[in-house]
C-alpha cells in the first residue's frame, strides 16, 4: 500500500482516481490546487504524486521542477 497524492482542479477526474487507487488498496488524498498539495507535502511525504497540468494556481510541471530542486522529494 503506497501513500499517493492527486492534484486535480476537476472534482469527477480526482474523485475517479481516487476511487480506483483506493480499491487498489492505496491510501490516497486529493488536493484541489498547489496550494493545498505544497501544505500537506509540508507534514508528509507520498510515495507518488499524480499532477494535472493546468491547475488555477500553479503549472504541474512547475510543481515537478520544485519537488526535483527539494532533497527530501527529488527522487
Amino acid at each position: 500500500m503506497a501513500l499517493i497524492y492527486i492534484v486535480e482542479d476537476d472534482d469527477s477526474i480526482r474523485e475517479i482516481e481516487e476511487f480506483a487507487l483506493m480499491n487498489a488498496g492505496h491510501k490516497v488524498i486529493g488536493f484541489s490546487c498547489a496550494k493545498e498539495f505544497y501544505n500537506k507535502l509540508d507534514q508528509v511525504i507520498p510515495e507518488l504524486c499524480i499532477l494535472d497540468i493546468m491547475l488555477p494556481d500553479e503549472n504541474g510541471n512547475e510543481i515537478v521542477r520544485k519537488l526535483r530542486r527539494n532533497p527530501d522529494t527529488k527522487k
